[in-house]
């Protein structure tokens, strides 16, 4: 008993050296950056949980602790731009409760991961609404879908840029609302848009609404 408890204590402290030697292995940039992640995952846990527009059931406020999150992940963010295509391709994005949301293939973003290039297909979505800009819609799929993170998938923000330099950043990739909220219907990610490996970066999953 002795003998486990010494090789136990061995171990955990192992762990923690090999923890730190990580974290010294980073560069300033990527600590700042690891730091600004956790800074804006807390800023939104707190809104989660006390602003009006928040799509957590008030029923749960009272017990949300905040959300769930993979450890940041720096090797999870890729710069680049976005190859369009040659047309506009028409296109349809489903919602969850059956909707239809017009939309136009607008161009892909390729990257390397494990030595493999990957693209994922980014869409344009239309406004019925012709005062409303239209807005670009990056949804997507990986290996931990409907596992370790929401069963519909997970999504990333893009803003159209005159650069077109794209920052796609996995640490920062979300659950919709209807992940919270059954009353919520968001877009479905398109087939072509599965990541064939884990994303353990960004949010994982809250809880099942039907």
């Amino acid at each position: 008993m002795v003998q486990s408890k010494f090789f136990l204590i061995i171990l955990i402290g192992w762990f923690g050296l090999s923890l730190v030697s990580c974290r010294e292995r980073l560069s300033p940039e990527q600590q700042q950056y690891i730091q600004e992640v956790l800074t804006f995952r807390m800023e939104k846990d707190s809104l989660f949980k006390h602003a009006d527009w928040s799509p957590i059931l008030n029923e749960e406020k009272g017990d949300f602790s905040g959300l769930k999150y993979y450890p940041v992940d720096v090797s999870l963010r890729f710069e680049g731009p976005i190859t369009p295509y040659d047309t506009l391709v028409p296109d349809t994005i489903i919602g969850t409760k059956g909707d239809l949301r017009p939309a136009h293939r607008y161009g892909y973003f390729a990257f390397q991961h494990q030595g493999r290039t990957h693209r994922l297909v980014i869409f344009r979505i239309e406004r019925n609404d012709p005062k409303l800009e239209p807005y670009l819609f990056l949804g997507f799929t990986d290996e931990t879908t409907a596992d370790e993170t929401y069963g519909t998938g997970r999504y990333l923000d893009l803003s159209e840029n005159p650069e077109n330099h794209y920052i796609i950043d996995f640490n920062l990739a979300y659950n919709p609302y209807c992940a919270y909220n059954p009353r919520y219907t968001c877009a479905i990610p398109a087939d072509d848009n599965h990541l064939p490996f884990s994303v353990r970066a960004g949010e994982k999953i809250y809880q099942d609404h039907k």
